[in-house]
Formats: C-alpha cells, sequence, structure tokens
C-alpha cells in the first residue's frame, strides 16, 4: 500500500498526541497532592506528635504513622521550626525542601508536598510513586521537545526537499531547459504532482516539437506553390500570346487553391487542438452531410439519417479528408461512406477497393506528416495532415478513428463518435 503523505503526517500527530498524553499522566503522576483522605488522617496525628528533635519517637501516635506510611506506599517526615526531623517513616531518608512552605516542594528525592501544623512544624508526604531528582519537570519537556525536533525533522525535510526540486524544476523548465525532468521520489501526493509535471512537461514538449514540425513543413510546402504562382504572374506581363497566357493564369490559379487548401489544414489543425476553447456545437444530419461530400467525388452512400450536434465544418473537412485519401490511394476503386447509429455512438465509415495499408502502417498513417515509403502517388499534394485532421477532429469529438482492414483488399476507416445520453 502506498505510504500516502497523509498518512504519514497523520501518525506523526498520533504520535506527538501520545507522547504528550504519556506526559501530561506522568505529571499528574508525579505531582498530584496526596488524596483528601489521606491528608485528613496524617495531619491529625502528625499534629498530636510528642516527639522532639534529634529523640527516639517511639509512642503510640508515631507507631500508628508508621502503620500508614507503609500501608499507604508514602514517605512520612515531620520537622520542627528548626527543620530538624522529630518523626521520619521513609525507605531513604531526605533533607527538607529548601522552600519551607505549604505546598509541593522539590527535594534531592523528588517532589514532597508540605503541609503546616502549626508552631513551626511541618509535615512532608511523598508517595513511592513519586519519582525523579529535584528539576526534574523542565528536563522532561526539553527531552519531549528533542524527541518531538528529531522525529518530525525527517519528515518535513523529506516533504520540502522534493518541493525544493520540483521548483527547481519547473524553474529550468521554465528558463528552456525542456529536456528536465524532476526525478519522482516516493509514493505520496508529492510524488504523483511530481510525475503530473513530469507528464505535463513532456506534453508540451512534444506540442512544441510538433508546432515546430508543422511550421517546417508547411514552410516548405507553401514556398513551392508560392514560387510557381510568382513565376506564373513574371510570365504573365512578358507573354503576348493569348493562349499561353490563359494556361498561366489557371496554373497561377491552381497553386493559389492548392495554397488555400495548405493553409485551410493549418487552421483546421490548429484549432483541432485540445487546448483551444470550442465553439458551439449545432445539430447536424450526418447522412445528408455525407451525401453532399460524395457528390464532389462520385462516391456512394448507406446508411441512415442520424443527427448529430457536432462542428460542422470539423466534421465535414474530416469525410472531405477521407474520401481525398480513398481516392488518391485507392487505386481509382469505387468509394462508399456509411452512417449508422449505435446504442451509444455513431459510425461514420469510409472503404475502398485499393490496395490498403500494409500491418505496419496502420498506426503510422495517423501521425502529422506521415509520407508511406515509396514514391507519391498521383494527386497526392498534401502536407500529410490528412488522416491526422481525420484523427484530431474524431478526437476534438470525444471519439475515435482507426484503419480497418479489408479482404481480400481495400481499406476501411471507421470513425466512432459518442452519443450522448439525451440524443
Amino acid at each position: 500500500m502506498n505510504r500516502r503523505l497523509y498518512l504519514r503526517l497523520y501518525a506523526t500527530f498520533l504520535g506527538i498526541t501520545f507522547l504528550s498524553l504519556v506526559l501530561a499522566a506522568v505529571l499528574t503522576r508525579a505531582l498530584h497532592p496526596p488524596t483528601r483522605p489521606v491528608l485528613s488522617h496524617l495531619t491529625p496525628l502528625a499534629q498530636s506528635l510528642s516527639c522532639q528533635a534529634g529523640k527516639p519517637c517511639e509512642d503510640r501516635v508515631a507507631t500508628a504513622l508508621g502503620e500508614m506510611a507503609k500501608d499507604m506506599a508514602l514517605d512520612i517526615v515531620v520537622w520542627d521550626g528548626g527543620q530538624q526531623p522529630v518523626f521520619s517513616a521513609v525507605q531513604k531518608p531526605f533533607p527538607p525542601p529548601a522552600n519551607f512552605q505549604g505546598g509541593w516542594r522539590h527535594s534531592p528525592r523528588g517532589p514532597v508536598w508540605l503541609v503546616e501544623l502549626g508552631e513551626g512544624r511541618m509535615l512532608g508526604v511523598r508517595e513511592h510513586a513519586h519519582f525523579g531528582p529535584r528539576g526534574f519537570l523542565w528536563p522532561m519537556l526539553i527531552g519531549l521537545a528533542v524527541l518531538m525536533a528529531i522525529g518530525l525533522h525527517p519528515l518535513s525535510r523529506g516533504i520540502t526537499r522534493r518541493l525544493e526540486h520540483l521548483s527547481e524544476g519547473a524553474n529550468r523548465w521554465a528558463a528552456g531547459d525542456l529536456d528536465h525532468r524532476v526525478p519522482v521520489e516516493g509514493k505520496d501526493e508529492v510524488a504523483a504532482l511530481t510525475a503530473r509535471f513530469n507528464q505535463a512537461a513532456g506534453a508540451i514538449q512534444e506540442l512544441l516539437a510538433h508546432e515546430r514540425q508543422m511550421l517546417a513543413t508547411a514552410s516548405h510546402e507553401l514556398r513551392t506553390p508560392l514560387a510557381r504562382v510568382r513565376m506564373a504572374l513574371e510570365l504573365l506581363g512578358e507573354e503576348a500570346d493569348a493562349a499561353k497566357r490563359l494556361d498561366l493564369a489557371q496554373k497561377a490559379s491552381a497553386d493559389v487553391m492548392e495554397l488555400d487548401d495548405l493553409v485551410e489544414e493549418l487552421l483546421l489543425s490548429a484549432r483541432a487542438q485540445p487546448s483551444v476553447p470550442r465553439r458551439p456545437f449545432t445539430a447536424v444530419d450526418l447522412l445528408a452531410l455525407a451525401r453532399d461530400e460524395a457528390e464532389k467525388t462520385g462516391a456512394t452512400v448507406v446508411g441512415e439519417s442520424v443527427v448529430f450536434p457536432c462542428d460542422a465544418s470539423m466534421i465535414r473537412h474530416l469525410l472531405r479528408n477521407l474520401l481525398a485519401n480513398a481516392k488518391v490511394h485507392g487505386g481509382g476503386a469505387s468509394v462508399r461512406i456509411e452512417v449508422r447509429r449505435g446504442a451509444d455512438q455513431v459510425l461514420i465509415a469510409v472503404e475502398d477497393d485499393g490496395p490498403g495499408v500494409p500491418q505496419g502502417e496502420r498506426e503510422a498513417i495517423f501521425r502529422p506528416f506521415y509520407r508511406a515509403p515509396g514514391p507519391r502517388p498521383p494527386g497526392d499534394t498534401g502536407l500529410g495532415l490528412g488522416l491526422a485532421l481525420v484523427r484530431q477532429v474524431a478526437r476534438y469529438h470525444g471519439g475515435e478513428v482507426r484503419h480497418v482492414s479489408r479482404e481480400p483488399r481495400g481499406s476501411r476507416f471507421e470513425t466512432r463518435l459518442p452519443l450522448l445520453t439525451d440524443q
């Protein structure tokens, strides 16, 4: 079982409470005055003592006091006004306390309860359970404080040391050391926080790497059509033949359309990031949306009408990318779209009869900017973001997309989007 931080703190506080209770019990036992019945019996007897200091005390009262001392496990001493003992029934003799007044007083043999008897005499009573040298209270309190300090130091230092490492890691990461990770120590909440920090740092680093790769790839891909457009415009100014001028204008227009598609893919990729606030969803008939896109490519549509709340432009782009992918990689074979409603999800599937996708590439094709080995198929002019955007859009709507192999040949891309309970 994990030793969580709060359990360690709780155990420490319990230990401190236990030690405090033990100390309170010890002090109560050591410092409480003799019980009232004991004093009510001892005081009259001690007052009636007729013994004198320095002389044997063997009368009836002295015998009674001695028996009471034995029966009640007491040390009993009676001093005269000169602080000389006139009676003593103790295990170990001890001199009178320096402060010769009623109440608790310390003696070399421990605390003694003094009772004024009158005529300068003083009764001293001490239970055998009382212990400790003179001034034992302060050493005991200091010892307890030292014990608590020793016990709490490893706990507090262990927590603060790991928090210092976490703070140092955050500072290093904020300063640009994106590869730095904080060591995870222990199995408590601080360790969990450190692990979450490392995960967040890794996710942000991956996102920044993705953005850098996208920027580099986009710059490269945008440069080619831009160069063609610039060259076409330069040639248009020098070309006198009308037919050639028309051909150059058409090529430039096609390049501009290619640029527009590339920019649209980049913008959609940025808008589908998890950190971007979502726009309100609208209810859309997915079957009608699929038919609109199918008419542009000649694909066939089967299924049922499903009204689904979503970002219509994103779902349209998802279908458009899947259809474009099927057209480019399907070898010119027919393409089909299927829309179905399940118990708790919506299925949008696009399939073709092309050569399919090798087993080792069925997950890699969803990575941004991925290019399959070998020459690019005719008509493939994209950035390699098509299927990556499909997955982004599916996850943006809480769903997922996967490739399903068809036999004996062909590919099927299934997008499954969750239905809400009230849909």
